[in-house]
């Protein structure tokens, strides 16, 4: 299983492609606990509502093609972040790592977007198609994820 990560390189976002390691036990206990349908082809952690530090977000994919980023939260809570076309390409970044993240995109001359953590908690991005992709963070005023970023490619 392929993940692709994405770093700051010369003021641009460049893939990079690395090996997922095994999920970890908890997110395997949750992934049956909540029962999600589909197969698990990417993950990272964080602490994606403040407080609370085992908690996921997954790429879940389906027999069918395409599938669905999710946050699976360790008191059984499963929330849909959007569903996504091809390839899972999904990363959690500390609001610093984020903010860097998007400078490097207000600097590129290829990549259009912006990336703007609005709380302290940890940003996932994930390609939503090949070209497009997306960031959350939970906010705790509206009690749902939402959209702080987003990029094109």
């Amino acid at each position: 299983m392929i993940r692709l990560q994405w770093c700051l390189a010369f003021g641009a976002v460049a893939a990079l492609a690395a090996a997922q390691p095994a999920p970890p036990k908890e997110l395997s206990v949750l992934m049956a606990k909540t029962r999600v349908d589909g197969q698990l082809t990417g993950w990272c952690g964080g602490e994606l509502r403040a407080g609370r530090r085992n908690a996921f977000a997954a790429a879940v994919t389906s027999p069918a093609g395409g599938g669905r980023y999710l946050v699976l939260d360790a008191d059984g809570t499963v929330a849909l972040l959007a569903p996504f076309k091809g390839t899972p390409d999904l990363s959690c970044y500390t609001p610093a790592e984020a903010r860097k993240l998007g400078e490097s995109i207000r600097a590129s001359e290829t990549i259009r977007g912006r990336v703007e953590p609005a709380f302290s908690t940890t940003v996932v991005c994930g390609f939503v198609d090949a070209t497009s992709a997306v960031c959350w963070q939970y906010s705790p005023a509206a009690r749902a994820f939402v959209e702080v970023g987003e990029w094109q490619t």
